[in-house]
């Protein structure tokens, strides 16, 4: 009766996971309030949680599961959760209220959930919006407003400020800062009112916190037998494929006339410039600006600052170098080229010879050569805004008449309030700097540079960046080190992985090679570090902020788990290498965008990097246990007649199952820290974001993996790796598919 108990909750829990996962595709398709509508917001959906958690604490308590205390409370924090949502659900009210300065005070709103009007106890009245810039730049860094509070009862009344992060509580209501005015002279904040659901679930969340720590600490449990089995007793490395990566260097290019000397570039790429909202060395513009062109931060033997200012300066000269390469053929026939192709092979007269594949572009997804076609128009049209609109080149720092410090191009308008001395230096600067260039004037080109330089200083002073973060910029740039690393693991990690496959096939190991290859290890991790390390002085943040940055941090957490737990097998080492190689290359052959941006106003909370820190390793423990497994299915179906494939496949069950203690305890931690972020930030714990779904489905699918006693399959070595590969499917699906199929408000794509 137990287990049949217990596969009742199994069954409902496996339902739920599949109607999430078809509501995030239904949200996709038909959108977020169909989704809403159809799913989330139903009674039904509800009353299966209801009854799935109702049939899970019967089962908890009919197998006597308190004996095992630990446990016990792990179940109950999950139980204690699920009440907490069901209480917000039912109690929790949500909507919005809009102030304008100099208007009456508000004191309802109207409730989303039940479009009913709600009072609160108190009126607000809005005294002043504000809106905080990053130092020297238009970058929004923060939205603030000053509101009134007035307390119906006492009368008592104070002022608070509402920003990004910083929210409002009285009396059980919260406000949180939403939205603004244009004229700035309104604002409005979201309203949420949940006294009793909020409190519930953060001490759910509390506890599991504590009783997954307990798990893994408690002895009587499997994680501290299998640490101690696995310590020693190391586990034989298989077959896997590796693909050797390769690269063909190019032929060296003559740039005499096409730039500038190498010299004259970097002075001039020394210069600092308003990047996106961050002020950062023209070198850092040059590199993306090339790597865009072309996927590298070089050209041939020029270096990015020298295609910049190239295009800068002699665009005439750089319209005619083939600089682009063309893949499909019906390209090549509409273009008139055999492969590659310049600016002005784009352009016939006045025709552009990409137009046909831009009309009536729609919302599918673009294929062939209608893709290829987008991707160069991309180009062209970065091109021809550098060269005709000179929009990129944010030189000069200028003041408005209240103060605020904007960055101009020498082509816009300037402040009404410049001086006639600082827009002629403006007007003139690029104008007179080619003018030294042509007459080989060094001396004039570097004086030049240097009143720029005091120009900067002079307009934007302490804002501008310290000479260490911008020479640790540019080394940073210089070096590429994330493309240099990526080589070097996928190199290591292959030449690891070939020997010890010879190893395995002739039941020896070698002890001096594996030695080598941790101190290897250990100088990749320590590199990977540093460049994690400058990333984040440079952008005075974490670098976890997008998704480039995130699969970094995997590639770095991937290193440090085959730093931690190669004594307990040769086999984590080798993983490490390949794991965070393949996920160095991904980030760089993608359309992650490598650059350093200023963070959103409502990303700058220390709750997000403890987030997004805690959710990477735990991906990244999923991307090992899924090469553990993938070998394990190897050896049993390839493996040679020496190896005894019954106990290799099961001992590496033992390393997966081993895994996936910390891989699940921080996908859940990672979970419920990221709802507290989410209910500080915006007001709400949980609002069935499709990341947040796929989230929640990859946990519940690797909670399977620990009820072996109910679940009888997940005793079977074969059937336990082929659910580790769906769940690390899952993880794929929840970072990349998500990101790039589904959107949603945690969609980083790029």
């Amino acid at each position: 009766m137990n287990k049949k108990t217990g596969l009742q909750a199994f069954f409902l829990s496996a339902v739920l996971i599949l109607i999430m996962g078809w509501a995030t595709w239904d949200e996709h398709a038909r959108g977020s309030e169909h989704a809403y509508t159809m799913f989330y917001d139903n009674v039904w959906f509800t009353l299966l949680w209801v009854l799935f958690a109702t049939v899970a604490c019967y089962y908890i308590m009919s197998v006597v599961l308190y004996k095992r205390l630990s446990v016990f409370l792990l179940h109950v924090a999950f139980l204690v959760i699920l009440s907490g949502a069901l209480i917000t659900r039912l109690t929790g009210k949500t909507g919005q209220i809009h102030l304008r300065e100099n208007h009456p005070p508000i004191s309802s709103f109207v409730d989303d959930g039940t479009l009913r009007e709600a009072n609160f106890p108190f009126s607000l009245s809005l005294k002043s919006f504000e809106i905080e810039y990053y130092p020297g730049t238009t970058a929004r860094a923060d939205y603030a407003s000053i509101v009134e509070v007035t307390d119906t009862r006492s009368g008592n009344r104070f002022e608070r400020e509402i920003s990004m992060n910083n929210i409002l509580r009285y009396k059980n209501f919260r406000f949180y800062q939403s939205d603004f005015d244009e004229d700035m002279r309104g604002s409005v904040l979201s309203v949420s009112y949940d006294p009793w659901g909020i409190s519930l679930s953060y001490l759910g969340y509390f506890l599991m916190f504590f009783s997954m720590l307990f798990v893994l600490f408690d002895k009587r449990e499997r994680f501290r037998f299998l640490l101690k089995k696995l310590a020693q007793k190391p586990v034989l490395l298989a077959l896997l494929l590796f693909i050797p990566f390769s690269g063909q260097a190019e032929s060296l290019m003559t740039r005499d006339s096409l730039t500038l000397s190498p010299q004259s570039a970097e002075r001039l790429g020394s210069l600092q410039v308003d990047y996106h909202g961050r002020i950062c060395p023209v070198q850092t513009l040059a590199n993306d600006f090339t790597a865009k062109l072309t996927g590298k931060t070089r050209y041939h033997d020029a270096s990015g600052e020298q295609v910049f200012f190239g295009w800068l300066f002699f665009p005439e000269k750089w319209k005619k170098v083939p600089m682009f390469e063309i893949k499909s053929d019906e390209l090549k026939k509409n273009i008139g080229t055999s492969g590659k192709a310049c600016f002005e092979d784009f352009f016939d007269g006045r025709r552009y010879k990409l137009q046909s594949y831009l009309s009536g572009h729609g919302s599918a997804r673009p294929q062939g050569a209608e893709k290829e076609a987008l991707k160069l128009n991309d180009k062209i049209q970065l091109l021809y805004g550098m060269v005709v609109d000179g929009y990129l080149l944010n030189f000069f720092p200028l003041p408005d008449r209240n103060g605020q410090i904007h960055w101009y191009t020498p082509n816009t308008s300037l402040p009404e309030n410049t001086s006639s001395a600082d827009s002629l230096f403006v007007r003139r600067f690029l104008i007179d700097y080619k003018k030294t260039i042509l007459e080989n004037n060094a001396t004039g080109a570097a004086e030049l540079v240097d009143r720029l330089a005091a120009f900067q200083r002079t307009n934007v002073g302490t804002a501008l960046p310290s000479d260490t973060r911008v020479t640790v910029e540019r080394f940073y740039n210089r070096i590429d080190i994330f493309s240099l690393l990526f080589k070097i693991c996928l190199t290591l990690g292959g030449v690891a992985l070939l020997l010890f496959i010879l190893g395995t096939a002739h039941n020896q190991t070698y002890p001096r090679a594996e030695r080598i290859f941790y101190g290897l290890l250990w100088a990749v991790f320590i590199v990977a570090t540093i460049g994690l390390a400058m990333r984040a002085y440079i952008g005075g943040r974490l670098p976890l902020s997008n998704g480039y940055e995130t699969m970094l941090l995997l590639a770095w957490i991937g290193l440090l788990t085959g730093v931690l737990a190669r004594r307990y097998s040769f086999l984590i080492a080798v993983f490490g290498f390949l794991l965070s190689g393949f996920t160095l290359l991904v980030a760089r052959i993608s359309s992650m965008d490598p650059q350093i941006t200023p963070l959103m106003p409502v990303l700058q909370s220390p709750l997000l990097s403890i987030h997004v820190l805690t959710i990477m390793v735990s991906y990244g423990l999923c991307g090992f246990m899924a090469l553990n497994s993938l070998t394990a299915l190897i050896v049993r179906f390839f493996g040679g007649k020496r190896i005894d494939k019954t106990a290799y496949v099961e001992r590496m069950k033992e390393t997966c199952e081993l895994f996936m203690f910390p891989a699940t305890f921080l996908m859940g931690a990672g979970i419920f820290i990221g709802a507290i972020w989410a209910n500080v930030s915006w007001g709400r714990y949980w609002g069935w974001d499709p990341k947040e779904v796929w989230a929640l489905i990859t946990f519940m699918l690797m909670s399977f993996t620990f009820h072996g006693k109910t679940l009888s399959w997940f005793r079977k070595p074969l059937f336990y790796h082929i659910f580790v590969l769906i769940i690390f499917l899952a993880v794929l699906m929840t970072y990349f598919g998500v990101n790039y199929i589904l959107g949603g408000k945690h969609s980083y794509a790029g």
